[in-house]
């Protein structure tokens, strides 16, 4: 016996030594992939780095400074796929304000307001009290129009870290913006001292880049040329500056434009981040027909993967060239976008007419996008800039079900459903909502008015809307609820005294009047039901509603 067990006790000895090696050579795997992609970006080598990356990930998908290199990446390269990415981050680590701050910052420059916002509203007063969390938030206000918020918020930031000159200048750039003459000359003699006297390349050619702006906005384009032109002197000067001295170029009608635009185009072919960048330029400054041409110049290497790929699937849909974009689409792997390859190839498919193959195409589309808020978010946004209503209701069902912090959601899912009259999936919202919210009445409320509409009798309407009236009986709406419960068990007299509670102004209310004419109608009272039966035609009623009225005025 004593035998046997030192033969077994020796066999788990093995096994977890020979788990902890395997164990120990998955993270040296890992951190193996993850040096190399490091040695790959110093050399701007995003397609090798990218590789790298993707192999780390493959070993651990939440190995966090991979992902956070993912980010990094995808936010250079411009692609939607850096949302994915951050979100993932912050899901990795709710804790991290610098995480959620660089979510909100992503969503900010993809013009993503709404994820950005919600991004910073989570935000413990701790992580608001910091200059970057003031900063960032000036920045989101900035780009709201929120101009009197975004001074508050970037004089809070200065407050907190008065040496930090990227603060300064942002102030600077606000009231550049704004309307007073004499803090647009002040602001532009602080950026021309930061452009002048900083240290900082970085900020430098920032200062500089506003100004260049600023003088562009005022039509004053030889002081523009001049000032980008100092701005791109550097051997290192950003691809965007040079874009941005490209426009000036095209704009004045400058010989120097098609050797400089031949130029960019040359450069960019061979960089991802670039080629991103010249894409955009050539939609927006010239035609998407312009930018898919030089796109299908690349080699077939570059066309076939990303950005290249996505970005001539964008110049495709806005030529509405369905059958070129379906073919090139079928050929293609978009890897982390695998997702949005498929949603593009639904409206290809869609728009041929070919609906069977357009809903197999976004059923997939869904599966690659299901373990990830991020690429759920992506898709909806997509289905909602085509105007998918049914898909994007999917989806927000989907993120209003998994993600309950996604505060925006349930508001844009349930002015999706009352615009389509859909009362029992709104019955449905609001029994998810209420049960996440116990003590909200007004949820209860509308849980029990639904479920009152639609007989729904396992939810307890009856009761829940006594509860709702109960606790606040000069509601309006509860009143209303509660009556309309008593009139629906035929107690009429009870539900009259409840709503000749309420006053003159409120019965007005064309969402109060309506159950005013009913209960007037049951107690025969018929020539004053009719007055308050005709102001529902003023009203905006779900089906069931409209029908209980239409049928009181025909008695």
């Amino acid at each position: 016996m004593r035998k046997s067990i030192i033969i077994i006790a020796s066999c788990i000895v093995t096994l977890l030594l020979g788990y902890t090696g395997y164990r120990g050579y998955q993270v040296w795997k890992q951190n193996h992939w993850l040096v190399m992609a490091k040695s790959f970006a110093a050399k701007a080598d995003t397609r090798n780095e990218l590789l790298c990356l993707q192999q780390a990930l493959h070993l651990n998908p939440r190995n966090w400074e991979a992902c956070r290199l993912m980010a990094n990446l995808a936010d250079a390269l411009h692609s939607p796929g850096a949302l994915i990415w951050r979100q993932r981050i912050v899901d990795l680590d709710p804790g991290s304000l610098e995480d959620r701050l660089a979510l909100a910052q992503t969503a900010i420059a993809l013009k993503e307001f709404a994820v950005a916002s919600n991004a910073l509203a989570t935000v413990d007063d701790s992580g608001k009290n910091t200059a970057n969390y003031q900063n960032v938030a000036g920045v989101l206000a900035t780009s709201g129009g929120q101009l009197a918020a975004a001074q508050t918020h970037f004089t809070e930031a200065i407050r907190l870290d008065p040496a930090n000159p990227i603060l300064q200048m942002n102030l600077a750039v606000l009231r550049l913006h704004g309307t007073d003459t004499l803090d647009q000359a002040s602001a532009r003699i602080d950026l021309k001292r930061i452009s002048l006297n900083s240290t900082n390349p970085a900020i430098r050619s920032q200062a500089q880049r506003e100004l260049v702006i600023d003088s562009v906005r005022h039509n004053d384009l030889n002081t523009a040329l001049a000032q980008v032109k100092e701005l791109v002197r550097p051997t290192n000067a950003a691809f965007s500056d040079r874009l941005l001295q490209l426009g000036l170029l095209e704009q004045t009608k400058s010989p120097e434009y098609k050797s400089a635009l031949a130029a960019c185009q040359r450069e960019a072919a061979t960089n991802p981040a670039k080629l991103s960048d010249m894409t955009l330029w050539l939609m927006q400054r010239a035609s998407a027909t312009k930018a898919l041409t030089w796109l299908q110049s690349l080699p077939v290497t570059t066309q076939t993967n990303q950005p290249a790929a996505l970005l001539a699937a964008q110049c495709q849909v806005q030529l509405h060239d369905w059958p070129n974009l379906k073919t090139a689409l079928q050929k293609q792997n978009w890897g982390d976008l695998e997702f949005m390859r498929h949603t593009f190839l639904a409206r290809a498919l869609r728009e041929l007419n070919l609906s069977d193959a357009s809903a197999s195409e976004w059923v997939v589309a869904q599966k690659f996008a299901s373990d990830s808020k991020g690429s759920l978010l992506s898709l909806l946004r997509l289905a909602s800039a085509w105007q998918w209503n049914s898909e994007a209701e999917q989806i927000l069902w989907t993120v209003v079900k998994r993600y309950p912090e996604e505060k925006w959601a349930p508001p844009v899912l349930l002015q999706s459903l009352m615009a389509g009259g859909r009362t029992r999936p709104l019955m449905q919202l609001f029994d998810i909502l209420s049960s996440r919210s116990p003590d909200d009445l007004e949820m209860k409320n509308d849980l029990a008015f639904t479920a009152l509409l639609l007989g729904a009798q396992e939810l307890h309407p009856y009761e829940l809307a006594q509860v709702v009236y109960a606790k606040s009986p000069k509601n309006p709406s509860y009143a209303s609820t509660y009556a309309f419960s008593l009139y629906l068990k035929k107690q009429y007299a009870q539900a009259l005294k409840i709503m000749q509670q309420l006053t003159p102004v409120q019965l007005a209310n064309p969402s109060i009047a309506g159950y005013y004419g009913l209960i007037l109608k049951a107690t025969g009272d018929n020539a004053k039901a009719a007055i308050y039966l005709r102001l529902t035609a003023k009203g905006q009623f779900l089906p069931e509603e409209r029908k209980l009225f239409e049928q009181a005025e025909r008695q």
